[in-house]
C-alpha cells in the first residue's frame, strides 16, 4: 500500500486510526483478560505483543517500519491509563497520580518530539534502511525481531517496575524526590532536541557538528534524558519497597539497548562526518561532563 502521496496532516491522521485500532484490540484483549483471570503483569505482556505484531503487520502492509516509533512513547501512558483501575484508581492515591503525571509529561514530549520531526511515510527512519540493506532476506525477521519486538520487550520491563509502584500505598520524600527527577528528564530532552531541530534547520551542510548548548557536554544528551527518565522510574520503586532486586533490570536493559544498540548505529552514522571524531574524543558519550581540553590548548 503506497501512502507516499499523503500530506503530514493526512498521514497524521492514517497514523491515529491505525493506533486507535491497535489500542481497541488490546483493549478487547484487556478485558477477555480480566473475564478469564490471567495476573496483570502476564496479561500486560499478551496485549503488548498483540499490539506490536499488528503495528508489525500494518507496517508491512504499508512497506513502512517507522509505523512503530510513536509505540515507544504513546503505548505506556495507554497502559498505565488502563491499569490504573486494577490499583485503585487516582482518589486517595497520591503516589499513583505522580507516577501518572510523570509519564504522562514524558510520553506527551516525547511523541510531539517524534510529530515536529515526522516527515510522512515517504520516508523510513535511516536505521531501518541501513537494517534493510545488510539483512536482505533476512529482514523480515529483523524487522519483526529488531525493530518490534525488541523495544517493546524492554519498556515492557520498565513497565512492570511502574506497576509495581502502582500497588503501594504510601508516599515518602524520597519517592517525592525521584519524581522530580523524572520530570527534569523530559525536560532535558526538550532543551537537547530543540537544541538539535535549531542546529539542523540553519546549519543545511552535514559537514557540521552541533558542539553547543547540551551537546557540548555529552554527545547524545537526549538519550541521557531518556535513560534518566526510566532510571527515576526504578527510583521511584526503590524508595517505595527499599530493596534492591531483581527489577534492577529493567533500568539495566534500557540502558543495554541504548548503550549497546542506539549509540553505536548513530555514530557509525557520523562518523566519516568531518569533525566528529575531534567532537567524540573530547565529548562525554552520554553522561553530560565537561569537555576534555584540545591538544593544542
Amino acid at each position: 500500500m503506497n501512502l507516499n502521496k499523503l500530506n503530514k496532516r493526512q498521514s497524521g491522521l492514517v497514523f491515529l486510526f491505525i493506533y486507535l485500532f491497535t489500542m481497541f484490540v488490546g483493549l478487547m484483549v484487556y478485558f477477555l483478560g480480566i473475564f478469564l483471570w490471567i495476573p496483570p503483569w502476564f496479561l500486560f505482556l499478551v496485549i503488548d505483543i498483540v499490539m506490536t505484531v499488528i503495528i508489525f503487520l500494518i507496517g508491512n502492509l504499508i512497506n513502512n517500519a517507522s509505523l512503530y516509533d510513536p509505540y515507544w512513547s504513546v503505548i505506556p501512558l495507554f497502559f498505565l491509563l488502563l491499569f490504573i483501575p486494577v490499583y485503585g484508581g487516582l482518589i486517595g492515591h497520591w503516589h499513583l497520580l505522580l507516577l501518572l503525571i510523570a509519564v504522562a509529561v514524558w510520553s506527551v514530549r516525547l511523541t510531539y518530539n517524534w510529530w515536529k520531526n515526522w516527515e510522512g511515510f515517504q520516508k523510513q527512519d535511516w536505521r531501518y534502511d541501513s537494517l534493510k540493506e545488510k539483512s536482505q532476506k533476512w529482514y523480515p525477521i529483523i524487522n519483526l525481531v529488531g525493530i518490534h519486538l525488541v523495544p517493546t520487550i524492554v519498556v515492557y520491563f520498565q513497565m512492570l517496575v511502574i506497576f509495581r509502584i502502582a500497588a503501594v500505598t504510601t508516599l515518602n520524600i524520597g519517592y517525592f524526590m525521584a519524581f522530580l527527577l523524572a520530570l527534569s528528564a523530559p525536560i532535558i530532552q526538550y532543551i537537547s532536541d530543540d537544541q538539535m531541530y535549531r542546529f539542523r534547520k540553519y546549519n543545511r551542510s552535514e559537514s557540521r557538528v552541533i558542539n553547543s548548548g547540551l551537546w557540548r557536554f555529552s554527545r547524545h544528551p537526549n538519550y541521557f534524558g531518556e535513560l534518566l527518565f526510566w532510571s527515576s522510574i526504578y527510583l521511584m520503586y526503590l524508595f517505595s519497597f527499599g530493596t534492591i532486586d531483581l527489577y534492577m533490570l529493567s533500568p539495566l536493559s534500557m540502558i543495554a539497548l541504548f548503550v549497546f544498540i542506539s549509540v553505536p548505529m548513530m555514530e557509525a552514522k557520523l562518523k566519516n562526518r568531518p569533525g566528529y571524531e575531534q567532537y567524540k574524543s573530547r565529548v562525554s558519550m552520554i553522561i553530560p561532563f565537561f569537555p576534555k581540553k584540545r591538544q593544542d590548548d
